[in-house]
């Protein structure tokens, strides 16, 4: 199943509805279905390869996105780090910020 609603909607709404679910593979696609409508315009291509197509979105809307770049991203960075260091371990769908104070 794939499901296209905003981050961390999209996750925190797989989380609950996984097990009612007869579908093994539920996969979070953010914008994949604006992109493929035309309702989003992408980034220029030097700005995919060079990895920067989240500044182009961030310029693009920035009062809808400026919280999740500035906070969710350096938080599920963190989150990461604490997992892959072996200090922290956290349970599958704990979307970042959830539980990073606890």
């Amino acid at each position: 199943m794939w499901v296209g609603l905003s981050t961390p909607k999209q996750e925190r709404w797989i989380d609950s509805i996984r097990q009612r679910l007869r579908s093994r593979v539920l996969v979070s696609v953010g914008a994949a279905f604006d992109y493929h409508t035309g309702r989003i315009r992408r980034a220029p291509g030097w700005m995919q390869r060079a990895g920067l197509e989240w500044f182009y979105r961030l310029v693009q809307e920035p009062r809808r996105l400026w919280k999740r770049y500035a906070y969710n991203n350096p938080v599920f960075v963190m989150m990461g780090l604490l997992q892959l260091l072996g200090l922290r371990r956290f349970p599958p769908g704990v979307a970042a910020g959830d539980r990073f104070a606890r």
